[in-house]
């Protein structure tokens, strides 16, 4: 984006080793561009690197979405500068240049691929080392019981770029609920500004070696898979790249 070096230069912010541009959960106003420095995208829970950036990469793209929370934690780990763009302005100048358009979202598709399958090597590791120690398995409910580390799925929440990998046989989709404390498996409160997704909205099935997916008796707005909407209590089946819709929230499972 070198021809476009005068325009940036007014929002260019510097970092030393060791600070934190944002983290987790913090509400995102700004896009980043790093001009020099390197930083690492990271998970806040485990202080695991998904993916290092460095000179000419992007992050900051929950600040596409109004409101949105930072889906990851960013730390700087040389001393950078980085161009700190207001989301109003950003539009902006997307609008008069379709190349800075593309560019940037060729970058953040590279950049999302990589941490995916970051994600899924650590998971890989994880895996590894458990089946070494060879833990002896508590009873589990039916609800509850585990998918074989062995099998790999995920969702990718295409609102907030979340990565959340699935680990049971019957894994429920939806909302919290802070009367009851009711928690589904995989909460879309935060992408759900809108509260238009239901407690337990839809479900996911692991039955003898293939997924399904169904929306849950008493959900409201719709549950799509690929664009077609979804009996209630029917499953369906689910395959690699498939597009699920909660509402209006899309998510795409990969198996």
């Amino acid at each position: 984006m070198s021809e476009k070096t005068d325009d940036f230069k007014k929002y260019v912010t510097q970092f030393k080793k060791g600070d934190t541009v944002y983290s987790k959960d913090e509400e995102q106003e700004y896009f980043y561009i790093i001009n020099q420095g390197k930083v690492q995208v990271k998970l806040e829970e485990d202080d695991s690197i998904l993916i290092s950036l460095m000179k000419g990469d992007f992050f900051g793209e929950e600040s596409l979405i109004e409101a949105q929370l930072a889906a990851y934690t960013i730390e700087v780990v040389e001393d950078s500068d980085i161009i700190k763009i207001p989301y109003g302005s950003l539009v902006n100048m997307m609008k008069k240049n379709t190349a800075i358009s593309l560019k940037i979202l060729k970058k953040l598709s590279e950049k999302n691929l990589k941490m995916l399958e970051n994600s899924m090597s650590m998971t890989k590791t994880v895996s590894a080392s458990v089946k070494k120690k060879k833990p002896v398995k508590p009873e589990v409910s039916e609800e509850d019981e585990a998918i074989d580390p062995d099998v790999k799925a995920y969702l990718i929440i295409k609102r907030s770029n979340r990565i959340v990998q699935i680990t049971k046989k019957n894994t429920y989709l939806g909302r919290r609920d802070y009367t009851t404390g009711f928690i589904p498996d995989v909460d879309l409160t935060k992408e759900d500004e809108e509260k238009y997704i239901s407690r337990k909205h839809s479900k996911i099935s692991y039955v003898d070696g293939k997924f399904y997916v169904s929306e849950e008796p008493g959900a409201v707005n719709g549950t799509f898979l690929n664009g077609n909407k979804l009996t209630t209590g029917v499953k369906h089946d689910l395959n690699n790249e498939d597009e699920v819709t909660l509402c209006h929230l899309d998510i795409v499972f990969k198996f």
